[in-house]
């Protein structure tokens, strides 16, 4: 038990001190909205490229993708049947999309990387990956057609390669395959490249950690009916996940020993945390998607608890 609070109390302290910045106002919201984008468009990129780049990669890692890719898909069929058969509660556009998204890059990567070490986050970046294609060509796609009836297949490209988290998995792991990251360790020039990533990695997942401490503001508004979306939610993404790993396991045997944790801690994460912003007009909606998700990210970490003593 000492291990894990040794492991489980810098997490927290570092939550709670984002929570105490927002109390205390010690800093603005837009100011945390300016430490979001430089986190995700250089903290999380670093860290992507780095770990992808020296993580041992085999061709059947490919199928995992494609499992992850479908478990989404079967995530967002479920919102669809909810939205129709429960339109009570489950009425909204965004249901497919709570019921499929994973904050797989603001909480995902900092959890991750706080409890069970950077040199692990290959396994659940691994594991990510096949849901980012699931992001970026069939959620955002279609709650952008819900809102203003057009969808631009080459628009929803051009945004996905120029998406800096995006750039830092493909450069990664190009340079990896191509066998060029060993290669280039003779130049002085890329080791100091290879030295300002890892030092901008090292403070980005505390950084991480202080936005989502900074961003749970809790209110007791909607409470049955976000209880609902997060009963539905953690037990279809159990079910159908376990039937995954189980397959994953079938078709390819063991890949790590701690594969197993690490696609639960995928599992668990909370709906995306954009959703809120691609809310159009209607704010008590908007209000309720941020709700559900603070929420949902209590659970999950929770969730990550439990993972541990396991």
């Amino acid at each position: 038990m000492s291990v894990l609070l040794e492991k489980l109390l810098p997490v927290l302290i570092i939550l709670s001190i984002g929570w105490i910045l927002r109390r205390r106002k010690i800093i603005s919201g837009s100011a945390v909205n300016e430490l979001k984008s430089i986190i995700v468009q250089v903290g999380l990129p670093c860290i992507l490229f780095l770990s992808f780049a020296e993580t041992a990669l085999e061709a059947k890692y490919l199928l995992i993708v494609a499992l992850v890719f479908f478990l989404c898909a079967a995530l967002h069929t479920l919102g669809f049947l909810l939205r129709r058969r429960i339109p009570g509660i489950f009425g909204s556009i965004f249901t497919p999309w709570f019921m499929a998204g994973f904050e797989f890059g603001m909480v995902g990567i900092g959890l991750f990387a706080a409890l069970f070490g950077t040199e692990n986050l290959p396994l659940i970046m691994l594991i990510g990956l096949g849901h980012e294609f699931f992001a970026w060509f069939v959620m955002i796609p279609y709650v952008q057609f819900q809102n203003s009836g057009r969808f631009d297949l080459l628009e929803t490209l051009s945004r996905f390669i120029r998406n800096p988290v995006i750039l830092g998995i493909f450069g990664g792991l190009f340079v990896n395959l191509t066998g060029l990251f060993d290669l280039l360790q003779d130049y002085f020039w890329f080791r100091a490249a290879i030295s300002a990533m890892t030092t901008i990695s090292g403070i980005g997942v505390p950084l991480i950690l202080m936005v989502v401490g900074y961003s749970l503001v809790i209110e007791k508004e909607n409470a049955r009916k976000i209880a609902l979306h997060i009963i539905f939610r953690l037990a279809a993404v159990l079910v159908i996940g376990t039937l995954v790993v189980l397959l994953i396991r079938q078709l390819i045997g063991e890949v790590d020993p701690l594969f197993n944790i690490a696609f639960y801690a995928y599992l668990i994460l909370p709906p995306s945390y954009l959703m809120p912003i691609f809310v159009k007009d209607d704010e008590s909606e908007r209000h309720f998607l941020s709700q559900a998700v603070i929420y949902y990210t209590l659970v999950s970490f929770a969730g990550y608890f439990i993972l541990m003593l396991l």
